[in-house]
């Protein structure tokens, strides 16, 4: 440790910032703040290199002897960004992982527009409808940036994109990959729909597959609830309701899974049509 880190280190979980970062565990405060805790040497590599988005960089000593903690440090100073050092087990305190890396950080996410889900490759938007489950998504948008997709929306009801869990399914594609949140369903298929936009449910009782659907027309995908899937009044919005064929034995697929399946049958067959990938 040396001498600097000794002076500074906040080793009190009643300390006032430390107990504004623990606050963010909850998923309403990180809506009402606009801010959100990210863990792990990898995703705050990837943070503090996005002019901006990183506000502190929470780190331990312990952390400190992995090298490339050493850069996030250096980086953020470089940048301007406050360094918190805190004891372990303050960090074991805010961190939402049994065993973290020693380096987490304060987050204030890009603000995406309605109008940055349009310039993906693949004309294609996924919203995700009473989803509860936050690994799927955050796999869904992870899914979606290597796709090549415009974006990913959420509505009332769904899991929050910066759930830790969520986050760290993403493995850093929330910071790039346009991501909304709605205050309507109806409101959002009717905004695109008037702009060519047809409109997708995935649904287990479908009659169309999903690779009989013409993904070159600009397409919204409804995705619904783990298990439940789609309310009839969502998919009540649908042009088209598609299906994923499966074995008898098999009564539903999980909705990352399926995601995974509809998005990339959207990319072969852009492929086809231009010949390449990510081509327009």
């Amino acid at each position: 440790m040396t001498a600097e880190m000794s002076k500074e280190i906040i080793s009190s979980r009643s300390n006032k910032v430390i107990k504004y970062l623990k606050s963010l565990g909850l998923g309403r405060n990180r809506q009402k703040e606009g801010r959100f805790l990210i863990e792990g040497v990898r995703m705050v590599e990837e943070a503090i290199d996005l002019h901006g988005c990183v506000l502190k960089v929470i780190v331990t000593p312990q952390g400190m002897q992995n090298q490339r903690a050493t850069y996030i440090v250096s980086a953020a100073r470089e940048k301007g960004v406050e360094v918190l050092w805190v004891a372990d087990r303050v960090i074991d305190y805010i961190s939402e992982t049994k065993t973290n890396q020693g380096v987490m950080a304060l987050v204030q996410p890009k603000e995406f527009s309605e109008d940055d889900l349009e310039k993906g490759s693949v004309p294609v938007i996924v919203v995700a409808h009473l989803l509860q489950d936050p690994g799927n998504l955050g796999t869904i948008v992870r899914v979606a940036e290597a796709a090549g997709i415009g974006g990913v929306v959420t509505t009332p009801g769904t899991v929050d994109f910066y759930n830790p869990k969520a986050l760290r399914a993403t493995m850093g594609s929330i910071f790039r990959l346009p991501n909304i949140r709605v205050d309507s369903l109806e409101g959002f298929v009717e905004r695109f729909r008037a702009k060519g936009y047809q409109v997708a449910a995935a649904m287990v009782s479908a009659k169309v597959r999903y690779f009989d659907l013409d993904y070159g027309k600009p397409t919204i995908i409804l995705l619904g609830q783990e298990g439940a899937g789609l309310p009839a009044e969502a998919s009540a919005l649908a042009d088209r309701q598609i299906t994923i064929p499966m074995a008898t034995m098999m009564d539903s697929m999980n909705v990352s899974s399926a995601a995974s399946v509809i998005l990339y049958e959207a990319v072969r067959q852009r492929l086809v049509r231009v010949g390449g990938p990510g081509q327009k």
